[in-house]
């Protein structure tokens, strides 16, 4: 009787063990998963959320003129492009000298500043929207444009 009772006993011993083995390559599967989500998750937001900092400090009837700057490259000057009411109007290089922004810590290079002159442009005597993008390279030649201020803004033309 005693053989009897010792092979349930193995067996029992064997499923638990097969029981704890499936968990703990279930849980080793489930936490590879989550940490090579983690990193794809990181690599994306690093490459396809551009920090690109600005800001559209004038905006009148004349110009429009700010700032826009790569923090992690600091000596480069930003392509920058003007949108009048929702259409492309002009390109430029984010490069006039700004003392003010290295002063007030918003840069490390003082050359990061951009003017648009309207006048070239023609515009129509009314209320127009303007908005500027800073463009940064993306993936085989696309580009990434992050709006430099928070909704379009408002000019009146005379």
């Amino acid at each position: 009787m005693t053989s009897a009772t010792s092979k349930p006993d193995t067996a029992t011993t064997e499923m638990a063990l097969a029981t704890r083995l499936l968990h703990a390559v279930l849980t080793k599967t489930f936490l590879e998963i989550a940490v090579l989500c983690l990193v794809v998750s990181l690599a994306a937001y690093w490459y396809f959320n551009p920090q690109l900092r600005g800001a559209i400090d004038v905006a009148n009837a004349r110009q429009i003129a700010g700032w826009a700057a790569d923090p992690r490259q600091p000596h480069e000057a930003l392509e920058v492009h003007l949108f009048v009411d929702e259409k492309f109007a002009a390109a430029g290089l984010a490069s006039l000298p700004r003392q003010d922004l290295v002063q007030a810590g918003a840069t490390k290079q003082a050359a990061h500043g951009f003017s648009f002159a309207l006048e070239p442009l023609r515009l129509s005597s009314g209320i127009h929207t303007i908005q500027v993008y800073a463009v940064r390279p993306a993936t085989e030649g696309s580009r990434i444009l992050r709006p430099l201020a928070e909704a379009p803004l408002q000019i009146q033309i005379p």
